[in-house]
């Protein structure tokens, strides 16, 4: 393994790329041969109560190596009392299978974490392209925070996000784009102005500290 790709839609194998693909939905025919994360996104909460006590069987699989991506989403068309309801559920459900949470989280970052206040897992922010006085309360949390294509074109305030983050706390990702995990490495690793290996190291080591998959 060499690059690791933390959050994508698309999953393409490829033996130097540790990807994990997000399923939102249908979590009875999840995949087994790769690493997946599954959970309810705050878009798509209809049916939830379904979809969660189906969500609750799955996520016992090896191979679910974290619940989510779930979260909160203010441009959301879904009921804010629903969104918070599920998003607690699947907390709890994290909690109770010791595994990992990928946050969606837009507009939302109090409320977000006074939820995640006393969380006992590792949380991961994903398509963080915030300026950093929001994401400043991410990083005093000891929360990972995973960049995506945001950083290749990205604005002076984004660099000055990336840079503050401390590189024990770094994911990047592809979230739903096409553009090559290692595209995002080479512009990470300029941004922050390090050696490209030095950033793939670095990201090896924050996944092992995070996921303990057996076949990671």
């Amino acid at each position: 393994m060499a690059y690791v790709d933390i959050h994508t839609h698309t999953y393409k194998p490829d033996p130097e790329i540790a990807s994990i693909e997000n399923i939102s939905g249908n979590f009875l025919q999840l995949p087994a041969d790769h690493i997946i994360s599954a959970g309810l996104h705050p878009w798509r909460l209809h049916d939830a109560d379904e979809q969660f006590n189906t969500l609750r069987i799955a996520a016992r699989n090896k191979n679910v190596a974290a619940i989510g991506e779930c979260g909160l989403d203010k441009l959301a068309r879904s009921d804010w009392g629903i969104q918070v309801q599920f998003f607690e559920a699947q907390l709890q459900l994290a909690t109770d299978l010791n595994k990992p949470v990928i946050i969606h989280c837009v507009k939302a970052f109090p409320e977000t974490l006074a939820m995640l206040k006393g969380i006992g897992v590792p949380v991961i922010f994903h398509g963080i392209n915030n300026k950093l006085s929001l994401i400043e309360p991410v990083i005093t949390n000891d929360f990972y925070l995973s960049f995506g294509k945001s950083l290749l074109h990205a604005t002076e305030s984004i660099c000055t996000s990336l840079n503050a983050v401390p590189i024990p706390q770094l994911f990047l990702e592809t979230d739903d784009s096409n553009v090559p995990i290692k595209n995002i490495y080479v512009t990470a690793a300029e941004i922050r102005n390090i050696p490209e290996n030095e950033l793939v190291l670095q990201l090896q080591k924050n996944y092992h500290s995070v996921f303990r998959y057996a076949g990671s």
